[in-house]
């Protein structure tokens, strides 16, 4: 049975926020670097991740923006573009307080730094605009909080879970009140440790990481929420596409399309969809397969656990079900339109045949 430390026991440690934005269909990197629309940093290769989609990582031209966020008490990680239209932001901002004031401190500091993270994206998007395909600031946005308190001594993870279950089950579901026995219980069972004296716990919307060094975990709470942002995005486009489709119920079909050969030239709606179909296939299996810790059974784990918190396989199961009704769609289409190449073909061998008789009764 957990019992509560102190109340006046102090934690110190970092507030890290992480923003996700989309912001077009995609994003030119070479022309961004080729024009100087911002200042490049060095973007150092994750090993625990494939290289199929290399951010652009960079600093604004104006040095006020960093002042603004040390007077705010924060300080940017970093800051990155992505060629699929997304652009990411991570903050820190370092605290010491009690457990029970530390939740109303991330209510304030979330509050604080969503203003500040979307008038830094939107500065941003405006620099790179020229840059984007279809641009459009903010068609979807995402966030996520990961607390880090520094290991107090002579206290393993295990104890400070254990000790302190109400308070942290509490702020992970960033929650006022003590919750339920069976709700703290569901909130701790995604923990995951790797030495014994290390810990993280993931929820929905709040991680906790109990550890001296943090920066490892911080790609996959990137990588989770750009995958989370991305499946909904796509997820929200093939329902407008499949609910434009299903209104063209009076379609017509080009004449033109029924001749063999010319069909290609017909740009038909099932045929877009098709398109679209293999164009959210390919960034999807890049995105669900970009982790490469599958040596690694302690990142392995942690990367499971973030899928389920963040609802990706259910996300992923949607547009599955999607993209396959897309396949069905087309492959009606195209069997229909098959048919009628058949018939037209043998049409046109019948008059063949037909003029071939006449010419010879002549």
């Amino acid at each position: 049975m957990a019992t509560e430390q102190s109340p006046t026991l102090k934690v110190s440690g970092n507030i890290l926020l992480f923003y996700v934005y989309d912001i077009g269909d995609d994003v030119d990197l070479d022309t961004i670097r080729k024009k100087n629309f911002v200042k490049i940093a060095d973007t150092p290769l994750s090993p625990f991740f494939k290289h199929y989609h290399v951010p652009l990582s960079f600093r604004f031209k104006d040095e006020n923006e960093e002042q603004d966020l040390i007077k705010q008490g924060g300080h940017c990680l970093f800051r990155k573009v992505y060629n699929f239209g997304v652009i990411s932001f991570c903050y820190r901002i370092p605290y010491e307080e009690s457990l029970e004031d530390l939740k109303h401190k991330l209510g304030a500091v979330k509050k604080k730094f969503d203003l500040l993270s979307k008038q830094a994206a939107l500065e941003a998007f405006q620099s790179i605009q020229s840059a984007v395909n279809k641009p459009h600031f903010a068609n979807l946005e995402g966030s996520y909080v990961a607390v880090q308190i520094t290991p107090l001594p002579a206290i393993t993870a295990e104890q400070f879970r254990d000790e302190n279950s109400p308070k942290i089950a509490s702020l992970l579901r960033l929650e006022m009140q003590t919750l339920s026995e069976r709700q703290r219980t569901e909130v701790l069972s995604a923990t995951t440790s790797y030495y014994g004296q290390d810990m993280i716990i993931v929820d929905t919307n709040v991680a906790l990481i109990y550890d001296d060094e943090f920066f490892e975990p911080l790609e996959f709470f990137e990588s989770a929420s750009i995958e989370k942002l991305e499946l909904q995005y796509f997820d929200r486009v093939l329902d407008e596409k499949l609910n434009y489709f299903y209104a063209q119920s009076s379609y017509k079909i080009p004449l033109i399309a029924y001749i063999p050969f010319m069909s290609s030239q017909v740009d038909l709606p099932v045929s877009r969809l098709a398109k679209l179909r293999v164009d959210i296939s390919v960034v999807t299996e890049r995105l669900e397969n970009s982790v490469t810790s599958s040596g690694d059974f302690y990142f392995s784990n942690f990367y499971a656990i973030l899928v389920d918190r963040f609802f990706i396989k259910e996300w992923r199961d949607s547009i599955n079900r999607k993209l396959d009704i897309i396949k069905d769609l087309y492959t009606v289409y195209q069997d229909r339109l098959d048919t009628i190449h058949e018939e037209f073909l043998s049409l046109v061998i019948i008059i063949l045949i037909v003029m071939e008789v006449l010419l010879v009764v002549r």
